[in-house]
């Protein structure tokens, strides 16, 4: 029995059946390389099934405490169903790329079984037209509850599916798995007890550190905080309808264009795109606001630590979008020295800050205050601390086949919640960086049009890229 952490909990708490907490990916697959050329469904479970040993939390659930006591534990689920989470789907006509986006925003949408374990996996067959992507590929999408898998976690656990080559076989589990019983009423005693008391020394030893990173960070007020984030359409309650869309971009054209600008930060360079697509967008609606759009930037904290063991350990800094600046240059300029500021006051908070300073409070009373805020109205109507979420999970290096399949492309996406209605997730392989969006559909009814902002901010960089790279005449 593996109790949460007070930052997981957070995702439970404070989830919303129209807003679920939910991350996860989704793959471009190739079978021809599988042997045969050719995968069925139940090459797949088998693939799956042989590597579950290697992502532990897959076969674990949620358990509650009756009277909400203590924050939720992760047992073995004795009734484990590898089809429940594997399953087999198939595009409708005209089966090309809109009709995949539609269908990923609807599997999105759902909120998922809190008596299950907390991921699914869908393989969509019938991709036909997908450009640039042969007619026989076909898709995997992965999702997984925020409470359970960060980024890094989500990505141990997509690791552990994957093979370095088609024909690549996992090491075998040291012995068959057996499910461990779960709590009765004295289990679950004991271990109130037992992670109170560890929780009441930790938080002890957490207080000279909560303390300094509270007078380093400033700890500006909700309201100051909130005072510089212009409002646009984002910020309002979110519906349970999700719009998806991805943009691929080849590696190699993203180190050019950073290259010839002068080295920046690739992080910056794509937080200076994203800002220079919102600026089109909502220029092009007539609502861009004077002052710049702000980004929530998650920080992966995790260091050395297993990061297949599950959970959230992240942190997070404030970044400005320069999408006040017309001039690309001086809008990279000015990311550039945001993000800067922004790593410092991350930093001086601590990695572990915000977890330590939400385990103050007892679960009871969290819960409480979660549960009550929701039943009183959206998360709307709070102060927001940014216009949009940003999170960069670096390019994978690993597992280029699935099921014997090739991986053509990888895209990820992410929760949007009220007051955050626009998520970018940026990720790819290590040839590729894909620049996702997930959004509400009554916020983006036009997100094809965004995908076009995207499109044309690269394009914008890469003509100033060009004209830097050329030696000036005479």
């Amino acid at each position: 029995m593996q109790r949460i952490q007070a930052s997981d909990a957070v995702f439970l708490d404070a989830e919303r059946a129209r807003a679920p907490a939910l991350i996860g990916g989704m793959l471009i697959l190739d079978p021809s390389s599988a042997p045969g050329a050719f995968v069925r469904y139940r090459d797949i479970l088998r693939h799956v099934d042989e590597r579950l040993h290697l992502a532990p939390n897959l076969r674990k659930r949620l358990i509650f405490h009756p009277l909400r006591l203590d924050e939720p534990r992760l047992i073995d689920d004795v009734n484990f169903d590898l089809e429940f989470h594997v399953r087999h789907l198939a595009l409708p006509r005209p089966r090309d790329r809109r009709q995949l986006n539609i269908l990923a925003a609807r599997l999105m949408s759902r909120p998922m079984d809190l008596d299950r374990p907390l991921w699914e996996m869908y393989v969509i067959e019938g991709l036909e037209d997908v450009a640039p992507y042969p007619p026989d590929t076909y898709a995997l999408m992965i999702k997984v509850h925020h409470a359970i898998f960060d980024g890094a976690a989500f990505g141990a656990a997509t690791r552990a599916m994957m093979q370095e080559a088609a024909e690549s076989q996992p090491e075998p589990p040291e012995k068959a798995w057996t499910p461990q019983r779960g709590p009765g009423p004295m289990d679950w005693t004991i271990s109130s007890f037992e992670e109170g008391f560890k929780q009441m020394f930790a938080t002890a030893l957490a207080l000279p550190g909560i303390a300094q990173g509270a007078l380093r960070g400033g700890m500006a007020s909700a309201s100051e905080l909130a005072s510089a984030v212009p409002k646009t359409r984002f910020q309002d309650a979110v519906t349970s309808h999700r719009v998806f869309d991805w943009e691929i971009f080849q590696l190699a054209d993203m180190q050019a264009i950073r290259a010839a600008l002068g080295k920046p930060k690739m992080n910056d360079l794509i937080l200076c795109m994203i800002g220079g697509a919102l600026r089109r967008y909502l220029q092009r609606k007539d609502e861009l606001p004077a002052e710049s759009l702000l980004a929530i930037c998650p920080i992966n904290v995790r260091g050395a630590g297993d990061p297949g063991l599950g959970g959230n350990q992240v942190t997070a800094m404030r970044a400005a979008l320069g999408t006040h600046l017309e001039d690309a240059i001086d809008r990279l300029a000015y990311i550039a020295a945001s993000t800067e500021q922004g790593k410092s006051q991350a930093a001086a908070w601590g990695g572990a800050f915000m977890g330590n300073v939400l385990a103050l409070y007892p679960y009871p009373a969290r819960f409480a205050v979660m549960r009550t805020a929701t039943a009183l109205g959206s998360g709307a109507e709070l102060p927001p601390l940014a216009n949009t979420i940003v999170t960069n999970i670096p390019q994978s290096t690993w597992g280029h086949y699935f099921a014997g399949s090739r991986v053509l492309a990888y895209a990820g996406f992410g929760p949007v919640v009220d007051g955050y209605g626009v998520f970018h997730t940026v990720t790819g392989m290590d040839w590729e960086v894909s620049v996702s969006i997930t959004s509400c559909r009554e916020m983006m009814p036009d997100i094809a049009d965004y995908m076009g902002c995207i499109r044309e901010s690269f394009e914008e960089l890469r003509g100033l890229a060009a004209a830097a790279s050329v030696p000036p005449a005479g």
